[in-house]
């Protein structure tokens, strides 16, 4: 029995596949689909999103928005995604390298603290997700 995912963001469609599992970045933690699964709707935090597709295992970078599981269809509704090879990694990793600097020289603002650190936590997905 297989599950249908499709990943969607505002400006593309990236996945609609027939899959055999997969997991999924939620905010109160790993969420994993497989067949049969309860219907969920859930938020879904900044993270990589697995799945496995005719015995090969996939991945996409996800920031964040919602999942939903009904009827063994998955449908994640993303702010933002892209697939892993279309990261440039030395980019990711400077980017990682900056925002840590920026991090370290540390703000009064706490909303500018806060923005920073989703920044790094963005930007250390990223780096670790590229190929």
């Amino acid at each position: 029995m297989a599950l249908t995912l499709r990943i969607v963001t505002p400006t593309r469609v990236l996945v609609e596949a027939e899959v055999s599992e997969i997991t999924a970045p939620g905010e109160a933690g790993e969420l994993g689909v497989l067949p049969e699964h309860v219907t969920f709707l859930g938020a879904l935090d900044l993270g990589v999103l697995r799945y496995i597709e005719g015995g090969a295992a996939k991945a996409v970078v996800v920031h964040g928005g919602f999942a939903e599981v009904k009827d063994d269809v998955i449908t994640v509704l993303a702010d933002h995604a892209e697939f892993p090879d279309e990261i440039d990694s030395g980019e990711a990793k400077a980017e990682l390298t900056r925002i840590a600097a920026e991090v370290d020289r540390g703000r009064d603002d706490p909303a500018e603290v806060a923005e920073l650190l989703l920044e790094l936590k963005r930007a250390e997905v990223r780096a670790s997700a590229s190929v």
